[in-house]
């Protein structure tokens, strides 16, 4: 036996006689049953699953598997490449290179700009990113007295 104390939810939405938006018809959440007014809320919903058809949302509820999502996938970055990354721009570091960050992609361009310039590249000081930099550029920034 199923025993429904009806939940509201809007069913439909339209213009009243003077053109306001509004409800129009409510449904029971449990069991489908239409009104034009909200039904009256209830404490005690008691509800016997044992005759449900394949419709019924608690049912299905209980079948319902959780993956892990995100934390079994490859976008996260593994240990090893972590650790090279901070082991390269620590190196960096060493050099007295100050790379924009402390991925693999900055501390390159910071090694190859200090490279081009024949001196440490300082990303805090610099006028330009490490990616900018070229022989060109250091000859102009060498003209002006930049570097």
């Amino acid at each position: 036996m199923t025993y429904c104390n009806h939940i509201s939810r809007v069913k439909e939405w339209g213009f009243d006689e003077t053109h306001n938006f509004r409800v129009t018809q409510y449904d029971c959440l449990l069991c489908g049953l239409v009104s034009e007014t909200p039904f009256k809320d209830e404490e005690n919903i008691d509800i016997d699953h044992v005759n449900c058809d394949e419709d019924c949302f608690g049912c299905k509820v209980k079948t319902l598997e959780l993956s892990t999502g995100d934390a079994n996938s490859q976008k996260a970055m593994s240990n090893k490449k972590w650790n090279d990354e901070l082991d390269a721009y620590r190196s960096a570091r060493a050099q007295g290179i100050q790379p924009a960050g402390t991925s693999m992609a900055h501390v390159k361009a910071a090694v190859e700009a200090s490279n081009t310039m024949g001196q440490a590249y300082d990303a805090d000081t610099a006028i330009t990113s490490a990616q900018s930099i070229t022989k060109k550029s250091v000859a102009s920034l060498s003209e002006v007295g930049a570097i």
